[in-house]
């Protein structure tokens, strides 16, 4: 049976200036997935896990322009990106325009691994594995504090 896991390099103090408790790890691993699991429905349900555990869902940019990211939890931006690999770097511009605006001041992202998108039998995925070496690059580049976190299998 597969266990969902939300892989991190992050210590216990990084964890909660980043929103995250082990109550809300745990109930990430409870997320069920013994069978096929389409991104969406695999996102709608880690969306719930942070809303239940104090983020708000679907932030709004600004309210003429219809952009959304898809939550926040004090200065704390969360986008869950489960779409394809462009989409990662649209949700960067978000984020960097929130801490712009004073919004907020650091950012989590959640990116399926590899294998999650052959689970979810789809491709051309924001996978972990393909943006954190993008990101190499790109990451002196950005004005705020951002996480990346894989969603895997344990």
């Amino acid at each position: 049976m597969n266990k969902i896991v939300l892989n991190h390099a992050l210590t216990a103090d990084e964890l909660s200036r980043f929103g995250i408790s082990k109550e809300l790890i745990d109930e990430i691993k409870n997320i069920p997935c013994e069978t096929f699991i389409r991104m969406p429905q695999f996102k709608k349900s880690l969306i719930q896990a942070f809303a239940n555990h104090g983020f708000v869902k679907r932030i709004s940019l600004d309210k003429y322009q219809g952009l959304y990211i898809t939550g926040k939890k004090d200065k704390i931006g969360l986008c869950i990106q489960m779409g394809h690999k462009a989409g990662f770097y649209f949700d960067l511009f978000k984020i960097s325009y929130l801490v712009r605006k004073g919004k907020i001041d650091r950012a989590l992202v959640i990116l399926p691994s590899k294998r999650v998108e052959k689970f979810c039998n789809t491709s051309s995925v924001a996978t972990y594995e393909l943006i954190s070496k993008q990101m190499s690059l790109f990451k002196k580049e950005l004005n705020f504090d951002l996480q990346i976190l894989k969603l895997d299998f344990n």
